[in-house]
C-alpha cells in the first residue's frame, strides 16, 4: 500500500497513521508498594499475597531511552505510556489521608521520558489512569464523588506542568494524545463482579454502577479541563479520549460510548432508555449477520447462554437514575462532544468464548472455596483467549460507521503461559505463535485501510513481557523477559518465535499512510 492513501470524512485534519506499541506505568515501570515506595491501590493485595508484588517490573522507570530507541529502530511511531497517579501524588503509607503534595521531581522525571519519546520520533500517547489510583484514597476510590474531585485536580497540574515544561526547557511541542481512563468497563466489572481486582466491601451491580457514575464524570472534567488548559496557553487543539475493553455485550462496552455521544447527536435524557435498547438490538442483529467464523463446541454455547442472560438484565436494570452524577456533568459541559477519537482494545471480545473445558492444572494462587476452585477451573485465562482477527474488522468498522468518529486500537496482544521461573513453558491451545497473531490482525488494519475506515493507529500490547495485574505468568511482549534473571529484553520467545521482526516487516510492508483526524 502507498503512503498517500488518504481516509477523508468532513471536519478533519490529516495525520500520519501511528504504529505502536501499549504499555502502562504500574504494570512496567517498578518501584510500588514496597518499603517507603509509591503505594497504590494494590499494595493491600500484594501484603496479602493475594497477588505477586510487582517489585522491579520491567524497569521502564530506569530503561526507557533503550526501550525508546529499540521502537524506533522497528519502524514505529508512536508509544502508548502511562503516567501513575500514585508516583505523581505519593504517599508511603497505604491508610486513608488527606490529599498529599505534587511531587515536582516526578513530574520532572516524567516530562523527560516523554521528551525522549519525541526525541526518538515516537508520537507519545498518554494515559492518565490505567487501574491503578493511590492508596490514600481508599480501596473503593470511584465509589466517592470526591475521587472525581481529586483526579481531575490530578489532571490540571500535572498536564500543565508537563506540557510547560516540555515546551520551555525542551522546545518540543506539548502532548497531543491523550487516553483519560484505561477500560472502565474492565476496572469495574473486575472490582465488583469478578473480585480479579481489589475491592472493599462493596460488591455487586449496584456499586459497578455508581463507579459507573463518578468515572464517566471524572472523564467529561477531565476532557474539558485539558481542552480548557490548551485553549488557554494557545496549544494545538489535543485529542483526547478513553478507551474501552471491546465485547460483544452491549452492556459491558458500546453502551459507553452511546451514553457518551448522545448528547451530541442530540438525544434528549428522557429518551435515553429507548436510545440505548434499539442500539444494543441492533448490535446483536448487525453481528448475527456477520456470521464470524467462531468454532461452536460446547463451552461455546454455553457461554451464549450466559451472553443470552446477560442481554435480558441489560435491558431490565438500565436507568439514567443510576447516571445522574455523570449526566449532570454532562448537562453542564460546554462541550457537547467529550470524546476527540474512539479508541477499543480488541482481545478476545466475545462472550461466548468467556468458558472452556476444566482445567485445574495452573492454578498460582490459592482458591479457598469450591465456587472460586471451579470457576478458575472452567473459565477461560489470559492464555485461552480466542484469536478470532475477523472480530477487529468488524467492530472498527461498525463503530465507526455508529458513531461517526475515527478510531484507535489501543491495545492488541495475545498471551503466551510462562511462569517467572520459566516453567510451563508451552504451546498455546491453537498452536499459534505472537508472529502468527501479527500477521493475522495486521491483515485486518490493512483491508480497514483499503476500505476507507478511519483507523488512525494500531498499539500492540506490549512492547514486553509485564505484570499482568497479579502474576507475570501471561507473556504479552513482542521481547520476552527472563524474570528468574533480570529485566533484560530478549528477541526470541521460549518458542522460538522473533515477533518484534514480524511486527517490524509488516509496518514496513504497509508504511505509514496519511489518515485523518476529526476536528
Amino acid at each position: 500500500m502507498s503512503n498517500s492513501l488518504n481516509i477523508t470524512t468532513k471536519n478533519q485534519k490529516d495525520a500520519a497513521f501511528l504504529w505502536g506499541v501499549a504499555t502502562s506505568g504500574y504494570q512496567s515501570e517498578g518501584g510500588y508498594n514496597g518499603f517507603s515506595q509509591p503505594q497504590n491501590n494494590w499494595t493491600f493485595w500484594e501484603k496479602q499475597g493475594k497477588v505477586m508484588p510487582t517489585k522491579d517490573a520491567t524497569e521502564f522507570w530506569h530503561r526507557y531511552q533503550e526501550d525508546f530507541k529499540t521502537c524506533q529502530k522497528l519502524g514505529l511511531n508512536s508509544f502508548r505510556l502511562g503516567l501513575e497517579w500514585a508516583r505523581i501524588q505519593p504517599s508511603t503509607s497505604p491508610e486513608t489521608a488527606p490529599a498529599p503534595a505534587f511531587d515536582t521531581d516526578v513530574l520532572d522525571a516524567y516530562t523527560s521520558i516523554i521528551a525522549a519519546c519525541y526525541q526518538h520520533n515516537l508520537e507519545p500517547i498518554v494515559t492518565l489512569h490505567h487501574f491503578t489510583h493511590p492508596a490514600w484514597l481508599g480501596l473503593d476510590a470511584w465509589l466517592s464523588t470526591d475521587t472525581i474531585e481529586c483526579f481531575v485536580e490530578y489532571v490540571r497540574v500535572t498536564i500543565a506542568h508537563i506540557n510547560r515544561r516540555l515546551t520551555d526547557y525542551y522546545q518540543l511541542p506539548p502532548i497531543k494524545w491523550f487516553i483519560t481512563i484505561n477500560e472502565p468497563n474492565i476496572l469495574l466489572s473486575n472490582t465488583y463482579l469478578s473480585g480479579q481486582f481489589p475491592a472493599g466491601s462493596a460488591m455487586g451491580i449496584g456499586a459497578m454502577m455508581k463507579g459507573y457514575n463518578h468515572i464517566l464524570a471524572a472523564h467529561v472534567r477531565a476532557y474539558n479541563v485539558i481542552h480548557d488548559l490548551y485553549a488557554a496557553e494557545g496549544w494545538l487543539t489535543p485529542q483526547v479520549t478513553l478507551n474501552t475493553y471491546c465485547s460483544d455485550l452491549y452492556w459491558s462496552e458500546k453502551v459507553i460510548w452511546d451514553l457518551m455521544n448522545h448528547q451530541n447527536v442530540g438525544i434528549k435524557t428522557q429518551d435515553l432508555p429507548d436510545y440505548i435498547v434499539n442500539n444494543a438490538q441492533h448490535l446483536d442483529r448487525t453481528l448475527s449477520q456477520a456470521k464470524l467464523p467462531f468454532r461452536r463446541n460446547l463451552p461455546y454455547f454455553l457461554g451464549k447462554l450466559v451472553h443470552q442472560i446477560s442481554n435480558k438484565l441489560g435491558y431490565r436494570i438500565f436507568d439514567p437514575k443510576n447516571l445522574d452524577v455523570y449526566l449532570q456533568e454532562l448537562a453542564k459541559s460546554a462541550r457537547s462532544q467529550i470524546f476527540d477519537y474512539l479508541a477499543i482494545d480488541y482481545y478476545d471480545p466475545f462472550l461466548a468464548h468467556i468458558f472452556r473445558l476444566p482445567d485445574f492444572s495452573d492454578f498460582e494462587f490459592e482458591t479457598k472455596d469450591f465456587r472460586g476452585w471451579l470457576m478458575s477451573g472452567i473459565t477461560s485465562k489470559w492464555w485461552d483467549w480466542r484469536s478470532l482477527p475477523e472480530g477487529l474488522h468488524f467492530f472498527c468498522k461498525y463503530y465507526t460507521e455508529t458513531l461517526g468518529y475515527p478510531i484507535m486500537i489501543a491495545e492488541n496482544g495475545m498471551a503466551l503461559r510462562r511462569k517467572p521461573d520459566n516453567s510451563l513453558s508451552s504451546y498455546r491451545r491453537d498452536q499459534i505463535k505472537r508472529s502468527d497473531f501479527l500477521k493475522a490482525h495486521i491483515h485486518q488494519i490493512k483491508r480497514l485501510l483499503n476500505e476507507n475506515v478511519p483507523v488512525i493507529g494500531y498499539m500492540h500490547w506490549s512492547l514486553t513481557d509485564n505484570y499482568e495485574w497479579g502474576s507475570y505468568t501471561p507473556r504479552f511482549g513482542l521481547f520476552s523477559i527472563d524474570f528468574a534473571k533480570n529485566s533484560d529484553r530478549i528477541i526470541e520467545d521460549h518458542l522460538g518465535d522473533r515477533p518484534s521482526e514480524t511486527y517490524a516487516q509488516l509496518i514496513q510492508e504497509i508504511g505509514s499512510p496519511s489518515i485523518s483526524l476529526k476536528s
